[in-house]
């Protein structure tokens, strides 16, 4: 069974997260037995759940094996999880005898990572004497790669304003709690090295910041009942530290597991603190309340005895190894303040451009309407589009985190189109094509708002093009029946889009083939834009007359490289409700659907929901406060 039908929307954001990369070496996994262990519960079952998500989404085929001291853990556990053939629970003891066991490749050791202690020294037996029986097990299991898990308190105490790297060390006070927990952090990354040298196998060491996860139960740390406090809208208190704390999420976490076994260096330590994390309490209370105004009750007080509730970590040895963090410190707030409150409702980030998403949603319906009282005008047929007929089936409206809308046409209904549009438009509005705007050189028909700005990272360098806000119209053209000719007309398309945008931007081409990329950088040199653009003109049109067309593609668009789709998908129009209006849809949309998306019911993980496009210029002019009027064809 897998985990989708199983864990809650916080609990697969993180379990899945690593499997939504592409270009990743997942292959480096496949058909490994990894082992996961550890004396804490909820990590086993982050762990566990981490590699049957990989093992869901790219059908790696790894054997899990859970070990730990004794049933308990499976208590907590689902049971359908347990009943996966890809899973096999040991005790420590056991897996000390088990003859029947293949090879182990890997083990994830969750440790004392992010588990509270005291200076119990039966503790520090217990925790010590589990790893070493677990080593010694594995080592007779031809172990061949060892992942601990470690944090901050390895490090002691730290001064203000230092960030500590992987072998540097703070004071560690042997009479304190505190230290005897960085003494044993300490121990058990020693024990580790010792027996990978003893027993030839590789190991790395994570050390992480404060750990935070939404859903994942880790200890109660003091951050982990601020965030909290403030789901509950209750009062809190903490002292304005003077000192500066790392904090690292749990898709980060797990992200670099996955490095530490597929590409990063074997036999290092290292660093792993979530993207710009490391800050003081005052700073992360100020980003919480410009997030939650209303809800944060957070009390900073003064105290003369720094509490020094953790340490500032130095990462940069891992963002030099080409493995950087993600999730922001906002993010962060959002996802465990959002979890925290218990609602099932969908989750959303708060403040997507600017806390203008809404505004810019309703402009784009007033677009919709306009555009689709123009095509029935001039009997134009068309169809919502990408994003937005996805937004149309499972929203029945935008999808929430969407800004942008598209339509599609056929070929000959979008060249109708273009001929009357320009006549049809109201005052403010302006048809951009190649044509109509010599700076601007994209494939497709764009509609936008004089007086407004909204480009993108991409857009905003062409300052002499109309950057206004915007509405896309894509044709879908003919392309040949025969392999042969779909893949020439794919690759020619490709060749001059490749030609005009590296132009348009001053880039070299380069599509990881040395010979093709220096042929086409010698053809883009040659070929003035207005040429190649004539040429992608014809390409695009090139089976436009061909009478028993059986396939279609997205010459224009982001969806090129899905290539072909069978014709038929649009040969038929009916209508669907979004936003509480009617608007048209493929009849077979189920099935061109799952060709843009594969499985297009299943939401993106609360992580993935951003906005789709980097806006990094935006002003809505007059329109800010934009109202659909009563007579919605006038703007």
């Amino acid at each position: 069974m897998e985990m989708s039908e199983i864990l809650g929307q916080y609990e697969l954001d993180w379990a899945y997260y690593t499997t939504t990369f592409e270009d990743y070496p997942y292959d480096k996994l496949k058909n490994k037995t990894v082992c996961v262990s550890g004396t804490q519960v909820f990590f086993a079952k982050v762990l566990t759940c981490f590699l049957f998500a990989l093992n869901d989404k790219q059908n790696l085929n790894i054997h899990v094996v859970l070990v730990a001291p004794d049933t308990g853990v499976l208590k907590k556990m689902n049971n359908a999880l347990l009943k996966r053939s890809d899973f096999t629970f040991f005790t420590t003891d056991e897996l000390l005898t088990e003859n029947s066991l293949s090879d182990i490749d890997i083990c994830l050791y969750s440790g004392c990572c992010a588990k509270s202690f005291d200076s119990n020294p039966h503790d520090f037996i217990r925790e010590t004497q589990h790893l070493k029986t677990l080593l010694i097990s594995l080592s007779a299991h031809q172990l061949k790669q060892f992942v601990l898990l470690s944090d901050y308190r390895t490090y002691g105490n730290i001064e203000r304003g230092y960030a500590v790297s992987e072998n540097e060390y703070g004071y560690i006070d042997l009479s304190s709690a505190s230290g005897c927990i960085s003494q044993l952090l300490q121990t058990m990354e020693t024990l580790v090295c010792v027996y990978a040298k003893k027993n030839n196998f590789f190991y790395t060491v994570l050390r992480t910041g404060v750990l935070l996860g939404a859903c994942t139960e880790f200890d109660d740390h003091i951050f982990n009942q601020m965030f909290r406090s403030v789901a509950k809208g209750e009062p809190f208190e903490i002292v304005s530290s003077r000192k500066k704390y790392s904090f690292t999420y749990i898709h980060d976490l797990l992200h670099t597991v996955f490095m530490s076994i597929t590409t990063l260096q074997k036999n290092q330590i290292y660093n792993v603190v979530s993207k710009n994390c490391t800050m003081s309490t005052g700073m992360l209370v100020a980003r919480i309340f410009d997030l939650y105004p209303d809800d944060c009750k957070i009390r900073l007080t003064y105290n003369d005895c720094d509490p020094c509730y953790a340490i500032a970590l130095n990462d940069q040895k891992l963002i030099a190894r080409n493995c950087p963090t993600s999730v922001t410190m906002n993010e962060i707030i959002q996802l465990m303040v959002s979890s925290l409150k218990n609602e099932s409702k969908l989750f959303l980030y708060q403040n997507s451009h600017e806390g203008k998403l809404d505004c810019i949603q309703k402009i784009l319906l007033a677009y919709l309407l306009e555009v689709d009282r123009i095509c029935k005008k001039h009997n134009i047929r068309y169809f919502l589009g990408g994003g937005t007929l996805l937004g149309a089936i499972r929203h029945h409206g935008f999808i929430p985190w969407d800004d942008d809308a598209d339509i599609m046409m056929l070929r000959e209904d979008y060249n109708k189109f273009l001929e009357v549009v320009g006549q049809e438009l109201p005052d403010g509005l302006f048809l951009q094509t190649s044509y109509t705007d010599k700076h601007c050189h994209y494939p497709f028909a764009k509609i936008r708002i004089n007086n407004t700005i909204y480009a993108t990272q991409y857009s905003k360098s062409h300052t002499a093009m109309h950057n206004g806000m915007n509405f896309d119209v894509f044709a879908h053209d003919k392309t040949a029946n025969s392999k042969l000719g779909k893949k020439l007309h794919l690759q020619f398309t490709l060749l001059f889009r490749s030609m005009i945008f590296n132009r348009w931007n001053h880039r070299q081409i380069d599509n990881k083939h040395k010979f093709q990329s220096f042929c086409a950088n010698i053809l883009k040199a040659i070929f003035p834009i207005p040429v190649t653009e004539w040429l992608q003109y014809k390409c695009l049109r090139f089976f436009e007359h061909k009478k028993n067309a059986r396939f279609l593609y997205d010459g224009m668009g982001r969806n090129v490289y899905k290539e072909d789709f069978p014709k038929y998908f649009l040969d038929d129009v009916i209508e669907w409700d979004f936003e509480g209006y009617k608007f048209p849809i493929p009849k077979e949309y189920d099935k061109y659907l799952r060709y843009l998306y594969g499985d297009y019911n299943t939401l993106v993980f609360p992580y993935k929901r951003q906005t789709s496009h980097d806006i990094v210029l935006l002003d809505l002019g007059e329109y800010c406060h934009f109202q659909l009027p009563d007579d919605f064809h006038q703007l």
